[in-house]
């Protein structure tokens, strides 16, 4: 005679139903409630500006500026933007390449001082299918890693907790920046 197999059932799912906590970032309403169809350059706007916590600029160079990043993924994230307003990398001249590489190895020596970090992003994002937020203006990126950065909230919640506001890291950077300047006599 045959055997019946005995299949087992899968005991039923109990559904526990767990409020979901919510973390305001009200700072990113701004960009998110920004005017989209504002004409004009955030980049080249902040240039017209004198350099503060408000435009975010705490160097100017020869052939380019560095500036906050208003929407960082860390604290210190900050960019590098040459002056002339352009999203093709071909039209950059040596001289500005070159100063943007001075600027970010810069960067990355004052970064290290100020925020001890574990490792570094560094790059640009050309065209807004590379990521780009700001499309018309190149610029690359310096952004100072940690181990564990990309937590839950950054990877699901899609909201980034910072320990610090950017008026305290533009203080600590321009400060240091500052600093270093001196300490190298002006280079960069």
């Amino acid at each position: 005679m045959g055997r019946i197999k005995e299949t087992l059932s899968p005991p039923p799912i109990s559904a526990k139903i767990i409020p979901m906590q919510h973390i305001y970032s009200a700072w990113r309403s701004e960009y998110i409630e920004r005017d989209k169809n504002n004409e004009g350059c955030a980049f080249c706007f902040a240039l017209e500006e004198q350099d503060s916590p408000e435009n975010l600029i705490f160097h100017r160079g020869e052939t380019c500026f560095v500036i906050l990043n208003l929407f960082p993924y860390t604290s210190g994230h900050l960019m590098i933007v040459p002056y002339n307003h352009t999203n093709q990398i071909s039209d950059l001249s040596a001289e500005t390449l070159k100063e943007m590489m001075l600027l970010v190895q810069k960067a990355v020596r004052i970064l290290e001082k100020v925020y001890h970090p574990q490792g570094f992003n560094v790059g640009m994002n050309l065209g807004s299918v590379a990521g780009a937020g700001i499309t018309s203006h190149l610029h690359m990126h310096v952004v100072p890693r940690w181990q564990g950065d990309a937590n839950f909230m950054s990877v699901i919640g899609e909201t980034r907790v910072l320990p610090e506001d950017l008026g305290r890291t533009y203080q600590r950077l321009s400060e240091a920046w500052q600093a270093d300047s001196l300490n190298t006599g002006g280079n960069s």
